[in-house]
């Protein structure tokens, strides 16, 4: 349930999900619509999730515009209930695991916009508060709205909608002005920094990003930086390449110089070795009591990616 502005659950609102899906072509969109009946049918009727979703969408794809793009169908679609209601607002996208409730970000004090954390201290101009999760107040929810249309038409890649979309926040307060949150302050390192996890995650922290959470099981990892050699015995560049989109233009030899240079300390994909959860993160999901949930899905995350790196290994 969304608490509302008191907490009171006796004045909670009903939530409602919105799944949105994007496709490149109509057998696609039929593929992911046989997934979905299956899983709703090996899905208990009394499971939150089979009552909580109320539309199933699907979204044209867009790779420059992402998950922005696929927000704002939904939003059209619900903005006039949005308005009559004053619902806030969950904006989520699928690059990341929540191990718990989060109903810290519902509240309407949290502000117009609420984020799990700040991205950098106070003082610097770079803060803010990723958007991978966020809640909107309702007259938010109509500014975001206003804003996507205005700069659509000016963003040329994904680097240029996060600039836009996440670091700017200008669009959150409108003339009236309004206000920004984020449950956990700056830790000392960007959020997506193995350093920040390890300071954020056991105060309850409840976000595990997909990109961030394994590593290869590779023992030059751990050698001395002075002695190992410059790249791993095990790196291939087709793999590199291939399990890492946006270096997916790079020749072989610029992946080498990449990885070598920046890749090595980004925990990316490299080589055909297994992959495998943290041990640092494991150890504090078990704390937590997530082995028999969070830990069992991204245990199948890292199952069907170790499927992906026998494929990208393939030489084309």
């Amino acid at each position: 349930k969304e608490l509302s502005s008191s907490g009171s659950a006796s004045s909670a609102k009903p939530l409602k999900a919105v799944l949105l899906f994007s496709i490149d072509t109509q057998s696609t969109q039929s593929d992911v619509q046989t997934m979905i009946t299956k899983w709703r049918q090996q899905m208990p009727n009394a499971h939150l999730a089979y009552n909580i979703i109320s539309q199933i969408i699907f979204v044209p794809n867009d790779p420059t515009m992402v998950d922005a793009s696929k927000w704002i169908v939904a939003i059209e679609k619900l903005l006039p209930e949005i308005q009559s209601t004053n619902a806030r607002v969950m904006l989520i996208n699928d690059s990341f695991v929540l191990t718990r409730n989060v109903p810290e970000l519902w509240p309407d004090d949290c502000g117009d916009v609420c984020g799990l954390v700040w991205t950098a201290p106070e003082d610097d101009e770079s803060r803010h508060i990723q958007s991978y999760i966020r809640t909107l107040s309702s007259c938010a929810v109509e500014r975001y709205r206003n804003f996507y249309y205005e700069k659509k038409s000016d963003i040329r890649n994904v680097h240029e909608l996060i600039v836009e979309f996440e670091l700017n926040l200008s669009w959150a307060g409108g003339e009236r002005g309004g206000s920004v949150s984020a449950i956990y302050d700056y830790a000392g390192a960007h959020p997506d920094d193995e350093a920040a996890q390890k300071v954020l995650v056991p105060q309850g922290y409840p976000a595990i990003k997909l990109k961030k959470f394994f590593v290869t099981d590779d023992p030059w990892l751990s050698e001395p930086e002075t002695t190992r050699s410059k790249l791993p015995p095990s790196f291939s560049a087709t793999i590199y390449k291939g399990m890492n989109h946006d270096l997916n233009y790079l020749s072989d030899e610029d992946a080498e110089r990449h990885f070598a240079e920046d890749g090595k300390n980004e925990d990316r994909i490299y080589s055909s070795l297994p992959l495998v959860i943290k041990s640092w993160l494991r150890e504090e999901l078990i704390k937590m009591g997530g082995e028999e949930s969070t830990i069992a899905i991204l245990e199948a995350y890292l199952a069907a990616l170790n499927r992906g790196i026998v494929n990208a290994s393939v030489e084309k």
